[in-house]
């Protein structure tokens, strides 16, 4: 990921002919190509020629415009930004890079059968997991247990070391969430924890606020939930000890090694929209925990090896591989 300022300047005389210049500074992101400079290059000139950034939309969410306006000189040169990249991401990227490298190699010769109706396989010239059709048949807001999601984006999550006032990577996983143009059993959030070796969902979250009004209310619902989990998935009992304080809870397995847990919680007040409950579904290969652990720590290792060494340089301590930008960090280090 490459952080990228787009500064126009554009200006115009006042009737008492004191020169005004509006100053519009666009943070972007891109993948450091030639493409993607050529692209930035020409968001900033049509937004010169424009003189307006409000008309600017960006897809992207890590985008912001400023704009800031002062009096002075009459200025009108357009800024030509360069890339200005996260120090911690290129280790990070070499470390995904060898994981990768490492399946393709042991998967070159063609199938290989791992346990328990996995198999590894090379699909379209890349590794990828072949998930038993059990888990397959999972699908929540258009995306299976194990698909492979190309727009993801890498969250690094962080703890503090005991005893310091130091913090080390604690996670790193590939996540995309999205919303349900149509709410599917009670929930309108769906979340998706990624593989980061091969991209593929291993697991999928559906959460949701409810308006139950009652406990009774509340498990009638939930065993409408599970007439669904057995029809659908052919989703088996498992015990589940209703903890103090939880309204519901219900657990199942699909398969050899695929949990899925319900569970709803009373929210501590009623809101605005009338919910006073909060629901939770959730779908995981627990036979994939370990390799998911193990990618998570190599990956964690890499950037929190690299994160200390640019906060030993420069002072910067950075936590997460695609960060949100803040305005102010970025001008500072932002190359015309």
């Amino acid at each position: 990921m490459k952080m990228t300022l787009i500064s126009v300047t554009s200006s115009w005389l006042c009737a008492t002919g004191v020169a005004v210049i509006s100053s519009y500074c666009i943070l972007t992101h891109g993948n450091g190509t030639a493409g993607s400079q050529k692209k930035a290059e020409r968001v900033a000139c049509s937004v010169s020629k424009r003189g307006t950034v409000p008309e600017y939309k960006s897809t992207n969410r890590h985008s912001s415009a400023v704009k800031k306006t002062t009096a002075a000189k009459v200025v009108t040169e357009i800024k030509i930004p360069k890339f200005v990249p996260n120090p911690i991401y290129a280790p990070f990227t070499n470390a995904l890079n060898n994981l990768t490298e490492e399946l393709a190699d042991i998967a070159k010769d063609g199938k290989v059968k791992l346990a328990n109706g996995f198999s590894l396989v090379t699909k379209d010239g890349k590794p990828a997991l072949s998930f038993p059709e059990e888990y397959t048949n999972v699908v929540i807001g258009g995306v299976a247990i194990g698909d492979v999601l190309k727009d993801t984006w890498t969250q690094v999550s962080r703890k503090r070391i005991e005893g310091t006032d130091q913090y080390m990577i604690d996670e790193v996983a590939l996540r995309w969430y999205k919303r349900l143009e149509e709410p599917e059993f009670y929930c309108v959030h769906v979340g998706y924890t990624v593989l980061p070796s091969t991209k593929q969902v291993d697991s999928i979250r559906m959460k949701g606020d409810l308006c139950v009004g009652t406990a009774s209310k509340a498990n009638r619902m939930v065993r409408e939930i599970t007439q669904w989990m057995k029809e659908d998935y052919g989703a088996v009992d498992l015990r589940a000890d209703v903890p103090d304080g939880t309204l519901a809870l219900k657990k199942f397995r699909i398969g050899k090694g695929m949990d899925v847990k319900v569970v709803v919680n009373w929210k501590n007040q009623r809101a605005a929209d009338g919910s006073d409950a909060h629901i939770e579904i959730s779908f995981t290969v627990s036979e994939l925990a370990e390799d998911n652990q193990f990618e998570h720590q190599y990956l964690g290792e890499a950037a929190d090896e690299a994160r200390v060494n640019e906060l030993s340089r420069s002072g910067v301590n950075y936590f997460t591989v695609n960060p949100k930008v803040n305005e102010d960090d970025v001008m500072r280090k932002v190359v015309y």
